[in-house]
């Protein structure tokens, strides 16, 4: 092999080793949100840190997921959290699905307790945010504005 063949060569193998590690070294750190696990993306049956169901993917069909409390999940979430590893905003949805229309959405790292959720006064109206959502879908960073 050449001089100048090994130069490029290495010169080559240098950059790809300096933009591999670059990557690794600027990989997005995992956001917490509060009493979620790192990885998660979190429903409350009331406040922040009450019985809680977590979800490590996007899930079609609250209808058989319970809180600890052992009370079903589907349109009776009060509060969210998200502490996702990966940068993915939670994006709840009013019907299974992901149908329905969005109810709200959580940022990595953030939390939304039930007091900044509106309020609803009939069961399944869809008029309000709490106790309303029946799917969730995890999504990279959109232009939607979450909590």
């Amino acid at each position: 092999m050449s001089m100048n063949l090994r130069r490029k060569f290495a010169a080559v193998a240098g950059a790809t080793a300096l933009l591999v590690g670059g990557g690794i070294a600027t990989a997005s750190t995992a956001s917490a949100g509060p009493s979620c696990p790192s990885g998660y993306h979190c429903l409350f049956e009331g406040s922040i840190g009450s019985s809680v169901h977590n979800y490590f993917n996007s899930d079609r069909n609250f209808t058989d997921d319970v809180f600890s409390s052992g009370h079903g999940v589907n349109d009776n979430s009060w509060s969210a959290s998200n502490s996702s590893t990966g940068g993915y905003e939670s994006h709840y949805y009013y019907d299974t699905e992901f149908q329905g229309g969005l109810v709200f959405c959580v940022n990595p790292g953030s939390s939304v307790s039930h007091d900044r959720l509106t309020d609803d006064f009939v069961d399944g109206n869809h008029n309000g945010q709490r106790d309303e959502a029946s799917s969730l879908q995890l999504l990279p960073t959109t232009s939607v504005s979450c909590f």
